[in-house]
């Protein structure tokens, strides 16, 4: 149930460019893992009849697991050497410095990021910039307060409209045997978003370095 939203979301994407790429000179198709380093930001907690409580937050980003893995996909409409684009980058958070208030803070079932964005080939280079929401689905614990999403959000798949993001990236692609390359991809991304905590809400901003190595599709 937690990938079931990245699933609809995809094949709707997909009904939507089949059905405009006869109209367009190129479509390109790119799926990448990876990982991220996260810059360290200030998280914000928020907790009904209690004081407000914010920490320097450390994230390790654990790219292979626990639960769905570090992944990104991108769809390109081009025309000539631009290209309006569709991202989804599933980034991970795992708060490594807890403590006695905030004991456990994840958002390993994806800190979301949806871009719509435009890309730019400049000689063997690519550059990208996007903007869009952020789709979260936190899991945390909170002053022994355990948050359950489950049976909520999009889908009841604990999933939730959180905030909003953007990326600036840079790509190469290696062309490996007709219309199929490999690509490598670095991009800096930085998000404001909010998430729910039991009885309250956590502000989590994140800036965050990542590197991407896929292989995408020319149709």
């Amino acid at each position: 149930m937690r990938t079931l939203f990245t699933l609809r979301s995809l094949a709707g994407l997909l009904v939507v460019l089949t059905t405009t790429s006869l109209c367009a000179q190129g479509l390109t198709f790119e799926f990448m893992g990876g990982s991220a380093y996260n810059f360290p930001t200030p998280l914000t907690v928020h907790q009904a009849g209690y004081p407000d409580v914010q920490i320097m937050a450390n994230y390790d980003t654990e790219p292979f697991g626990p639960y769905t893995p570090y992944y990104a996909w991108r769809a390109s409409l081009w025309k000539g050497a631009e290209a309006w684009e569709f991202e989804q980058v599933h980034h991970r958070l795992f708060l490594s410095n807890t403590n006695d208030v905030i004991q456990s803070f994840a958002i390993h079932y994806g800190y979301n990021y949806f871009l719509l964005g435009h890309a730019w080939k400049n000689n063997d280079f690519i550059f990208h910039l996007g903007i869009g929401p952020i789709i979260s689905d936190p899991s945390n614990t909170i002053r022994d307060q355990v948050l359950h999403t489950g049976g909520t959000g999009l889908f009841d798949a604990g999933y939730n409209l959180s905030g909003i993001g953007a990326q600036v990236a840079v790509s190469r692609n290696f062309d490996f045997f007709e219309k199929v390359f490999f690509l490598l991809d670095v991009g800096l991304m930085g998000g404001l978003a909010t998430v729910p905590v039991v009885n309250g809400t956590a502000d989590v901003p994140n800036l965050s370095l990542h590197g991407h190595l896929g292989f995408g599709v020319n149709l």
